[in-house]
């Protein structure tokens, strides 16, 4: 009896044992680093979570909370994006990923945070530290003190690069906050993360972010890894006018990491709200054609040739044609100008001037901005390099809201795909950041 006893037991346990490899493995069994969230950047809305709240190792994704405090710094006037930053023999002795600083040395405050950004150099992410906050640890204080200020209630920082180090923790979800504000509070820095290679010291340093140029719509922000962290990643993507935010902590290598973010983006994406049409939408592709200017008066005399303006496409409701005939002639509203273009081109505008019905469905961003001003200004820089790939381009401000303020993109629009791919090659190569970006077409 007892050995048929013993035969039970052993054959239940063999039984629990079959069943428990049969069940399908949950993430949280699975991989005890693991968590996950994806938001609409417009709205801060959760598309899709999992474990977003439990505390992790960041590794290099704390290099997007020292690039914040750094853009802030520049931002308030205490430094420039040409100021020199001295290399201390920490940041000299920091492990890699490095640039390989030497003490004694120096780096400008733009080759500083465009390693962090792209190389995810830790030697780069202590001279900032040391620049901006007199010591790593100080400076750890600081970068803790405005995760707070911005809502991540869960993240203590250590150190500015993100090495492992005790008590350095985030969540999945204040790491899309930091994500959001970064490019919500700096639009004018963002292209920083969008760079798929960085010059310095004659070597080519190609970005670890590894969706840019695979996922569309994909144009930042950074990743991370430590043996005790896993491999993370916060990755931003636009289409079609509409951004999400994704963040991965714990994947078991970069390539499945990455696999799991195209697919959580791709639900965020399918999981936003719709939204009501407008005549024109936030990121359409819209040929600008020349208005005709009224006739002048006796007592005006001669009007001079205006220099083109880019056409600004707008948030705002449809506007009737007359309204924005009024608008253009009087010089006021532009976003009643932008609205009513539409339908004022099929009003007024002849048939051989409106841009041809081939027109592509790609643009080229050039930098985005809080000011229309700066917008404007960047457009004509750009053109100024007379570019034969964006000679039929439209130069367009695209005005949206991120964070409850506007946000102008300027962007050349009405490219093909391959048009627009070469012609930000051109511009990369005369020193304007720049990435190409598919349109939506009502």
């Amino acid at each position: 009896m007892r050995t048929v006893s013993r035969m039970t037991r052993l054959l239940g346990a063999l039984c629990l044992v079959f069943i428990a490899l049969a069940l399908p493995t949950t993430h949280a069994s699975a991989n005890t680093k693991y968590a996950s969230i994806v938001i609409d950047a417009d709205t801060g809305q959760v598309l899709r979570q999992r474990s977003a709240d439990k505390k992790l190792y960041p590794a290099s994704l704390t290099k997007m909370m020292t690039l914040y405090m750094a853009f802030d710094a520049i931002e308030q006037g205490r430094f420039t994006l040409d100021s020199s930053l001295a290399v201390s023999r920490t940041a000299s002795n920091e492990p890699a990923s490095k640039l390989g600083l030497r003490r004694g040395s120096t780096i400008t405050m733009r080759d500083a945070l465009q390693a962090c950004a792209t190389k995810s150099a830790n030697d780069a992410a202590t001279v900032l530290a040391e620049a901006l906050g007199g010591s790593k640890e100080q400076f750890a204080k600081m970068m803790t003190r405005k995760a707070r200020e911005l809502g991540m209630r869960q993240t203590t920082f250590k150190n500015p690069h993100g090495l492992t180090a005790r008590g350095q923790k985030s969540t999945a979800r204040d790491m899309a906050i930091l994500g959001r504000r970064l490019f919500s509070d700096f639009p004018e820095h963002y292209s920083m993360f969008e760079r798929k290679r960085f010059k310095f010291g004659g070597r080519n340093y190609r970005a670890t972010n590894k969706l840019l140029g695979k996922y569309r719509g994909a144009d930042g922000i950074k990743t991370g890894y430590t043996r005790a962290s896993g491999y993370n990643l916060v990755a931003s993507a636009e289409r079609d006018g509409r951004r999400v935010i994704g963040v991965v902590f714990g994947g078991k290598s970069g390539a499945s990491r990455n696999r799991h973010m195209r697919k959580i983006l791709d639900e965020g994406f399918a999981k936003l709200p719709k939204q009501p049409a407008l005549l024109i939408a936030r990121s359409e592709t819209l040929a600008v054609t020349p208005v005709p200017r009224a006739k002048p008066s006796r007592d005006e005399g001669a009007v001079a040739e205006a220099r083109p303006k880019p056409v600004i496409l707008a948030e705002a409701g449809p506007v009737e044609a007359p309204a924005a005939i009024a608008a253009i002639r009087n010089q006021s509203d532009p976003w009643v100008v932008a609205n009513g273009l539409l339908a004022l081109q099929r009003m007024i505008v002849p048939q051989a001037e409106a841009a041809p019905a081939s027109m592509g469905d790609w643009a080229v961003q050039i930098g985005a901005y809080r000011n229309l001003r700066q917008a404007e200004d960047i457009l004509e820089k750009a053109k100024a390099l007379q570019s034969p790939q964006l000679s039929r381009a439209a130069p367009v401000v695209n005005r949206r809201n991120a964070g409850g303020r506007p946000i102008y993109r300027a962007r050349f629009q009405g490219l093909a795909k391959g048009q627009a791919e070469n012609a930000c090659r051109s511009l990369s190569r005369r020193g304007i950041a720049c990435f190409a970006i598919k349109s939506s077409r009502s």
